[in-house]
């Protein structure tokens, strides 16, 4: 295996378990996808992984060398063994999360039986055999998704193995049936990071109307419906997923007519007030300089939809980038007094976080109940 010497500000981040090294922090370099060995400047083996490119120079996989096969198998299995915490009537979860497998760089979510991976390291297209290999025996379907510009650059997907899978296949979570668009729908398909949040929306919006601002699919709407809620209204700008809101809410046997769906922005919606709004955009941090441009954009959005709860409050961020206090600090000074806060949750078990790993932390969801 190929020795990579690490620079001596490196050695200890690498040691205590972080999973990337850059470019800066290793002298050599290797093709990419090739298994490096880590070493210190005294040539004593600290950590090995895969060669990437780009910031990244290396994906650390662990600290002593396997074969790609053994170590997906291994890790595999290891997360395997989290499916009992997912809970129950739910077929729709994460399998491997990255860094937090141990895997960095490679996602794979479960929607029934068809699996969709995404590489978010190019330094496992070398391996993407190896990765078929493993998964096969789990799924009917495994289907690649692109659109990682490092890796990919392109939309559009592959079936790797077994029948080409439907768009729309239908999952349960929590024992709501949901449509997951496996092809072209967001991420892999659904949101799955902001399922137990869901099933808290569920017990919050009992007997309250609700609006859910960045509806996409209707996930929280729905979960509101069947919760009991008087009436939903769902907000998104675009009309498919509107569209397939409204499907969400048939497959559970409720009617959308007795419901609001709007094709819109949401940034803008003013249409009315409700005792429970719920706020969950697309990130709003792009680059290393947006820091500031986030906090002024979560900080304005919370004011505007703060103000349309009479009641309760549920706003959330996916933007890694802004840390739970810059967070907190933008929701604060957007609602301003009057709120305080009730409940708070971040990655589901399902979502693991490297310990080693601050950079993989990135859900943000709170509830906020109006006091004044």
């Amino acid at each position: 295996m190929r020795r990579l010497t690490l620079t001596r500000d490196t050695v200890g981040t690498v040691a205590r378990g972080h999973p990337w090294v850059y470019r800066d922090g290793v002298r050599g370099s290797a093709p990419v996808g090739e298994p490096v060995l880590l070493v210190d400047e005294k040539n004593k083996s600290v950590a090995w992984g895969l060669f990437d490119k780009g910031p990244i120079a290396v994906r650390v996989l662990g600290r002593e060398p396997m074969t790609i096969e053994a170590v997906l198998r291994t890790r595999l299995v290891a997360a395997e063994r989290r499916r009992t915490l997912v809970g129950g009537d739910t077929d729709c979860y994460r399998l491997c999360n990255g860094e937090g497998d141990g895997l960095g760089g490679l996602v794979v979510d479960r929607y029934a039986d068809v699996g969709v991976v995404r590489l978010y390291s190019a330094a496992w297209e070398p391996h993407l055999g190896a990765i078929v290999d493993a998964l096969r025996p789990r799924f009917t379907t495994l289907y690649r998704r692109y659109g990682v510009t490092i890796v990919d650059d392109r939309e559009g997907g592959d079936t790797l193995t077994g029948p080409e899978p439907a768009d729309g296949v239908i999952v349960r979570e929590h024992g709501m049936r949901m449509l997951a668009r496996v092809k072209t729908g967001q991420k892999t398909g659904l949101f799955l990071d902001q399922r137990e949040n869901r099933r808290s929306i569920r017990e919050w919006a009992k007997g309250r109307t609700v609006v859910n601002l960045f509806a996409y699919n209707g996930g929280f709407s729905l979960a509101a419906a069947l919760g009991g809620a008087r009436r939903v209204v769902s907000v998104d700008i675009a009309p498919a997923a509107i569209e397939d809101a409204k499907e969400n809410f048939r497959l559970n046997g409720l009617d959308p007519g007795a419901h609001g769906f709007e094709a819109t922005d949401a940034f803008a919606w003013a249409g009315g007030r409700a005792e429970l709004v719920i706020c969950d955009p697309p990130s709003l941090a792009h680059g290393k300089e947006a820091d500031g441009a986030a906090r002024k954009a979560y900080r304005d959005l919370n004011k505007h939809a703060s103000e349309l709860a009479t009641e309760l409050f549920a706003t959330s961020s996916c933007t890694a980038r802004l840390s739970w206090d810059r967070w907190e600090e933008a929701v604060r000074e957007g609602v301003k007094g009057g709120w305080a806060w009730m409940a708070r949750a971040g990655e589901p078990p399902d979502h693991p976080v490297c310990i080693g790993h601050p950079e993989g932390r990135y859900l943000k969801f709170a509830l906020l109940g109006r006091t004044a």
